[in-house]
């Protein structure tokens, strides 16, 4: 028993000694490493293993991009991980606090550095990159003739580049470079890292050689996998086809989970190479994959690839009908419709065929994601095409009816046609009306397709099926809706208005025949009369004009531009676009070095309209340009004063609209100035004045988009509805202040009992995912109506906008709160003490709407 207490007690005198971190001595850095390695940092280290395991299960790669070297939480995913991110940095201080041996400027406890990196990681992963930079920035500086220094400089890079300071990542990454090569326990991170970095810069020949030296290092399996799936996407996107397909191989080799791997092979089949031995064994291969039962999902991408070959062996037709395909096929998968319909758009733009062009971008704009790289492009050309259908559309069938009104005979023809269409229209639905009557099984379609041999379509599931395939392939999957057709919903020409009476007020032996059945039906649309004809050749005249214009602003087609032009000037010689039409002729000369063209109709403008803008422009070069200055400075005036409209200084609008008026006289956006103006007059006036306003843009602006917008506020007046907001009456101001604290806002209605239920619901929330900050949560009765719940106090501004996301986000403590859908806000204090006392919400939010972007 003696031997047993004095061996505790030797124990703990041994334990009490190695406590201290204040002398470096073997015994001290024995327990202090033990301890800290064991203990604390271990723990924190299985929680950081567990998130990062998570977030690669739970991570989506989109193959159709270049994939990302490294799988970071978005701002989003990240708030979900606060509780184990604020365990990581409390486990990891503690370790710091209580084992550091700082002693004569350095650290003796190896432990030390690897805790400080985890806490790091861990406000990286909390998108509180500033707060991990301070971190990395003391150890690089902590460790600077150690080899763990590279550790802080590779997570110092990744903090920047996240932020998209990439100056200042790549200072640290070359800083790296400029001394000796990291040692081999960082070389795979810190390539890689560098090559994420010059992707990121587009600079894909220095990335492929950074990914290179970094596989030559690493050692995880599956980094291996993504480093290489990566590598051969850079040589795919160089079409060096040979290199791309290879490193393809590897990735297929390396065994990796089903959707990489299925995507390693398409993209090894996109690698294709006309040239290659292997190419009938990789036709094969996809052909094989289609009937293979678990790729149902995946037959879209197959298809691309098989015609991306077809494409590439001069297969035009196959790769078309694959492309078709492709589209059809998509499931679950609406970007790799959008791209099949955005190659099949390209490829009939290019030849150029428009037509079909407009058809396939407005498939694919409707399917695409808006977040995709070039939608701003590809969305601008889908509505210039747009636009010039409409323009074709409106020529031809202009065209048509002027036949119809001076070819009595093809008239004729052309309507008995349409109502025989008609008769044989009613005659289907008569058969199937009388086949539910009588309750007729559907399912039944042996006997129908015996007695109809095949000719009514709705009963023949063979003709169905094509139909329907042939729909998808042309439309993709359409929402059944009206107009289902049209990127833009606007109202559609509805050719039975004149027929509008309500059938429920006809009585079964009164319904009217049928109108469509008769000639005088189609009559009434054709320009029988010199009005309509007039008007017929007035539409005729703008689109013709409107097609040369697309054509040369936004396609810069050249040729049929001038083709649109001429035919507009052989049509209509004498139309009010003759003197536009020669110039713009005249511009396409200059581009296309044609001197002949120049001089026609350099010539035809100066003798014609000696004193028109357009030939003072040909004859002095400068005044094209002084024009365009003068138009430049218009511009910027109204943009000053659109913004003082946007902050509600109506009696400067109004002021700075007149000094327009006598600054720029007429100038080019005239009827903009007048219609902001009146805008202004309808929040400081009277309504009558507002109407006499907007009844003067209409009659001096007609058919201008003001005018339009005019016209529609009055109707919208006419119907009661108020349609400008009430000016701020209480003259409330809210002031701005970078340096104040802030305090969340969620305004509760007076009626909801559950008001203390809700505080304990924040409280529980701010413990698990704020746990690192003193928040208070408080309730106080805003009026009548209202009553608000407070979380005070957020130390700024960036504070605020991340508990208000993480707030908003959060489904589990907060999910009965935010199903309800109230108002939330945050509010500085020195503005919190003017709200309360003005206790107006909408005052406020439209300043809080106004001074902070949140997404």
């Amino acid at each position: 028993m003696k031997l047993k207490s004095h061996i505790i007690i030797a124990f703990s005198a041994l334990l009490l000694v190695g406590c201290s971190t204040k002398k470096n001595s073997f015994t001290r850095r024995a327990f202090h490493n033990t301890t800290a390695r064991y203990n604390g940092y271990f723990n924190a280290k299985e929680i950081m293993k567990a998130n990062d395991l998570a977030l690669r299960e739970e991570h989506q790669d989109d193959y159709s991009e270049i994939l990302p070297l490294f799988i970071y939480p978005s701002e989003d995913k990240s708030k979900n991980l606060y509780p184990d991110m604020d365990k990581i940095i409390e486990k990891t201080s503690e370790v710091i606090d209580r084992h550091s041996i700082y002693v004569k400027k350095e650290e003796h406890n190896r432990w030390i550095d690897d805790s400080y990196t985890l806490m790091g990681k861990a406000r990286f992963y909390k998108y509180e990159h500033y707060v991990a930079i301070e971190i990395f920035e003391y150890l690089a500086k902590a460790y600077n003739k150690k080899p763990e220094k590279n550790a802080a400089l590779i997570w110092l890079a990744r903090c920047h580049m996240e932020l998209n300071e990439m100056n200042k990542a790549e200072s640290y990454l070359k800083l790296m470079e400029g001394g000796k090569a990291p040692p081999e326990k960082y070389n795979s991170e810190y390539n890689a890292l560098y090559a994420d970095y010059l992707i990121r810069k587009h600079q894909y020949d220095d990335a492929i050689a950074k990914l290179e030296e970094a596989l030559k290092t690493t050692k995880k399996r599956i980094d291996k996998r993504r480093f290489n799936y990566v590598l051969a996407q850079l040589w795919l996107k160089k079409k060096e086809y040979a290199k791309a397909s290879e490193v393809f191989t590897k990735v297929i080799k390396l065994r990796p989970r089903y959707d990489m791997m299925f995507n390693a092979q398409i993209s090894r089949a996109l690698s294709f190479d006309v040239g290659g031995e292997d190419n009938n064994d990789i036709k094969k291969m996809l052909n094989k994959m289609l009937k293979d039962a678990k790729n149902k999902e995946f037959l879209d991408q197959i298809y691309y690839a098989l015609a991306d070959i077809a494409f590439k062996e001069g297969n035009e037709p196959l790769g078309i009908e694959y492309l078709q395909k492709s589209a059809a096929s998509s499931v679950n998968n609406p970007k790799q419709k959008a791209l099949a319909y955005l190659r099949l758009g390209e490829l009939y733009f290019d030849k150029p065929l428009y037509v079909p062009a407009q058809a396939y971008y407005d498939s694919c704009i409707a399917v695409l994601p808006e977040t995709y790289k070039n939608y701003d492009n590809i969305f601008a050309r889908s509505k210039a095409l747009s636009n010039l259908v409409e323009k074709i559309k409106i020529v031809e069938t202009q065209d048509s009816l002027q036949r119809m009104a001076n070819d009595e005979g093809y008239r004729n023809q052309v309507i008995d046609e349409l109502i025989q269409k008609e008769k044989d229209f009613e005659a289907e639905q008569a058969l199937m009306a009388q086949y539910a009557g009588n309750d007729f099984d559907l399912s039944n379609t042996n006997s129908i397709n015996t007695q109809s041999n095949g000719k009514w379509y709705f009963y023949n599931q063979t003709t169905l099926g094509f139909g329907f395939a042939d729909f998808k392939k042309n439309w993709g999957d359409r929402k059944l809706e009206d107009n289902w057709r049209r990127i833009n919903k606007q109202t559609t020409i509805s050719f039975d208005e004149d027929f509008s009476t309500s059938t429920d007020s006809l009585s079964n032996d009164s319904i009217p025949e049928n109108p469509k059945l008769t000639s005088e039906y189609y009559l009434k649309f054709l320009p029988l009369d010199e009005k309509k004809m007039n008007a017929s050749h007035n539409q005729i005249i703008e689109a013709l004009y409107a097609q040369g214009n697309i054509y040369r602003e936004d396609f810069t087609d050249y040729p049929l531009a001038t083709k649109a032009f001429e035919t507009l000037l052989e049509r209509y010689d004498t139309c009010r676009y003759r003197l536009p039409t020669w110039y713009n002729l005249y511009r396409i000369s200059l581009l296309i070095n044609d001197d002949v063209m120049k001089e026609k109709y350099r010539n035809l403008i100066l003798n014609n309209y000696p004193e028109s803008e357009y030939a003072q422009i040909i004859q002095d070069p400068t005044y094209n340009k002084v024009t365009r200055e003068n138009r430049k400075r218009v511009d910027n005036y109204y943009s000053i004063v659109y913004e003082y409209y946007k902050d509600g200084k109506y009696s400067t609008v109004l002021t700075r609209c007149e000094k327009a008026k006598a600054i720029f006289a007429d100038n080019h956006i005239k009827e903009k100035f007048d219609f902001i103006a009146a805008l202004s007059i309808g929040h400081t006036s009277p309504i009558d004045t507002f109407k006499v306003v907007l009844q003067n843009i209409i009659d001096q602006y007609p058919g201008t988009d003001e005018a339009t917008e005019s016209q529609n506020i009055l109707n919208l007046i006419k119907k009661g509805i108020n349609i400008v907001e009430e000016p701020n009456s209480s003259g409330i101001v809210y002031n701005y202040n970078a340096e104040d604290k802030y305090t969340f806002v969620a305004v509760i209605p007076s009626s909801d009992k559950k008001t203390n239920n809700y505080k304990i619901n924040i409280s529980n929330f701010n413990t698990k995912y704020f746990s690192t900050k003193t928040l208070n949560v408080n309730s106080i009765f805003l009026n009548g109506l209202n009553q608000i719940i407070t979380v005070k106090e957020l130390e700024n501004e960036k504070d605020a906008i991340d508990y208000l996301k993480t707030f908003k986000l959060n489904q589990d403590e907060l999910t009965e709160l935010n199903g309800k859908n109230y108002q939330y806000f945050f509010i500085s204090t020195e503005n919190f003490i003017t709200f309360y006392k003005d206790k107006n919400i909408l005052t406020y939010l439209n300043y809080f709407n106004n001074q902070y972007e949140l997404d």
